[in-house]
């Protein structure tokens, strides 16, 4: 201080150089604090503008991981509907081998009854496979309704979904195939040419059924594979935005450290040397 006179009472060069150290202090744990977690906001004060509008960004980039495991929900229930859809389709094509095998008078009475037996069992398994494809327990067929969900896929600010559905047209359900649990009676049998005749036409209209079937879950799987594309796009930008704010230029934070600390280590010189000072009148006592 310009002017002081000499004093043991107070040392004001001793109290500024604390003062000092004390932000150098402050300044120092700082930059050691984001050197390792990596962030440049590691507290509110170091940029609380900033901090909120990190905090909305991350908040729209979880949102956004979230439809897209949503999305990928969606695909597998459509997954496994077509995967049972393929293996009816199977069954069925068989099962026009079997009428068509039968339909000819070149197969005897008991040879068509044979293949009448194979063929009743391929009509209990195809049962089988309506009545047990589900997705978490739901059932995924049923005769007179669709099976329909609405995938959420927005985020924090737009409501967003995608609708699949599975069944025939107009919600109807695999009645439109002529599969349920009565397929065993739907489609006659193949003991007599006549009942083999009838059963095969019945079978290549369940067979064009599932074909549309199909496709129509395949254009909802190509939808739901797309909206994960672009969601999954827009989740990155938003998480490079909020990196921009939030991550620590390391190079800038060591640099800022390496500063601090040389403050530090004259602070203390300069505090010792302050308080030495003091010391320093008593040679006016001799």
């Amino acid at each position: 201080m310009a002017g002081q006179a000499f004093s043991v009472l107070n040392n004001f060069s001793s109290m500024k150089a604390q003062k000092d150290l004390y932000f150098t202090n402050i300044g120092l744990n700082k930059s050691l604090a984001k050197l390792s977690s990596g962030s440049r906001i590691v507290e509110a004060g170091d940029d609380a503008a900033g901090l909120a509008i990190a905090a909305g960004l991350k908040a729209d980039a979880m949102a956004l991981d979230q439809a897209v495991r949503n999305a990928n929900d969606g695909i597998a229930i459509i997954q496994i509907a077509d995967g049972a859809l393929n293996k009816l389709s199977d069954l069925l094509l068989r099962g026009v081998t079997l009428a068509e095998q039968s339909a000819s008078d070149t197969v005897g009475v008991n040879e068509k009854a044979t293949l009448n037996v194979e063929y009743m069992e391929l009509l209990t398994e195809l049962n089988r496979v309506v009545s047990v494809a589900n997705f978490k327990g739901e059932r995924l067929f049923s005769p007179n309704a669709a099976f329909i969900k609405s995938v959420y896929v927005g985020d924090t600010h737009f409501e967003s979904f995608i609708t699949i559905s599975i069944g025939g047209p107009n919600g109807a359900g695999t009645a439109a195939l002529g599969l349920s649990n009565a397929t065993a009676t739907s489609f006659s049998g193949v003991a007599t040419q006549g009942t083999a005749i009838q059963t095969m036409r019945l079978l290549q209209t369940a067979i064009a059924s599932i074909s549309r079937f199909r496709g129509v879950l395949g254009a909802q799987q190509n939808r739901l594979i797309n909206a994960v594309g672009i969601i999954q796009v827009q989740a990155l930008n938003i998480k490079a935005a909020e990196s921009a704010i939030t991550d620590a230029n390391m190079a800038e934070e060591i640099v800022n450290m390496t500063k601090w600390q040389i403050l530090m280590q004259s602070g203390i010189s300069s505090l010792a040397q302050a308080n030495a000072s003091s010391q320093m009148i008593l040679q006016l006592l001799r």
